[in-house]
């Protein structure tokens, strides 16, 4: 997928906003972050409607606690079990915070009447996998065993995320499919990172991505590294990288969304493919013209603003 026909895909409204994408440096784990941190957004008051409160989910198997953030309707009764969202956020596995997500979590709470819990995963390399999936899947876990201490309806439960955040997401699924416990009632992917092994013709295409904004293969080859640890360049398990799974089977129903000018797009798709054949129920979303991070809480164009509006029915769907 040449450069140019990339940048003559993206949407107009959001090749205006270039300008204010990170200027992605690869050079190290270092300047990643700090490309990523000139450019986040500043804290966003809470909404009146919302509720959040910062917590810390005590640990699993002898792992450590992790800190969350919820969210939740003012206006819920006093032990009302709402439908819940454990939302893991992206970051490419070495990056992220639970404040950028303040914004979007206020609005899905609103829109959807339920509760979320913002999961605190631990980062790479400092915390290479599975730190990352044990934070969440010891959030999932707690939750799910004792639901009514937290407000929740158990027979609601999703578990989603955005890039990294998705590629925990469905590494939960597997890992809680392999273990015997029940599955939630959706994977939410949102442009999901899932596979180390650049063998996609999209990934490939992110080494000459035509703008410094736009996601590059070397900074997605460094985070990998960082994320699998001593297991780069070895045998990676699917809970690591999804897309190596074999077995799919008899995993939550999934949404996957993500643009067509997305280095993860091939990927993507062929996860949601794999899940169909695999006879897990699969809603597959291709927006053209939206770029990586696409899915915001205020979208000011006509696709990225269809791909909100398909996250929140899905939702609401598997809130029912």
């Amino acid at each position: 997928m040449p450069a140019i026909d990339q940048f003559r895909r993206v949407e107009p409204a959001t090749l205006a906003a270039f300008d204010r994408l990170p200027r992605w440096d690869p050079s190290s784990i270092a300047t990643l972050r700090a490309s990523y941190a000139a450019v986040s957004a500043r804290p966003v008051p809470p909404d009146p409607r919302v509720q959040r409160s910062d917590a810390v989910i005590p640990g699993c198997d002898g792992r450590p606690d992790v800190a969350v953030r919820w969210y939740r309707p003012v206006d819920a009764g006093a032990g009302e079990a709402l439908p819940c969202l454990v939302w893991l956020h992206g970051g490419a596995y070495v990056m992220g915070n639970l404040a950028e997500n303040d914004d979007r979590l206020d609005r899905m709470v609103i829109e959807l009447g339920c509760t979320v819990v913002s999961v605190d995963w631990r980062l790479a390399p400092e915390h290479p996998y599975p730190d990352g999936l044990d934070d969440a899947e010891t959030v999932w876990r707690r939750v799910a065993k004792d639901p009514a201490a937290f407000g929740v309806d158990a027979e609601r439960m999703v578990v989603g995320g955005a890039s990294a955040g998705g590629g925990l997401a469905a590494a939960l699924c597997l890992r809680l499919r392999d273990a015997g416990v029940p599955q939630p009632r959706l994977q939410l992917l949102v442009y999901p990172m899932l596979d180390d092994r650049e063998l996609t013709a999209s990934i490939r295409a992110s080494e000459d991505p035509g703008h410094w904004g736009l996601w590059h293969l070397s900074a997605n080859r460094l985070c990998w590294q960082a994320y699998l640890g001593g297991l780069a360049g070895g045998e990676v398990p699917p809970t690591a990288a999804p897309a190596r799974a074999e077995d799919l089977s008899d995993l939550a129903p999934g949404f996957v969304g993500i643009g067509d000018v997305d280095a993860f797009l091939d990927e993507s798709v062929d996860y949601a493919v794999r899940l169909s054949r695999a006879g897990v129920p699969v809603e597959l979303h291709v927006y053209p013209g939206v770029i990586h991070g696409g899915f915001v809480a205020r979208p000011s164009t006509q696709r990225t603003t269809q791909f909100l509006s398909d996250v929140y029915e899905a939702l609401a769907t598997a809130f029912e």
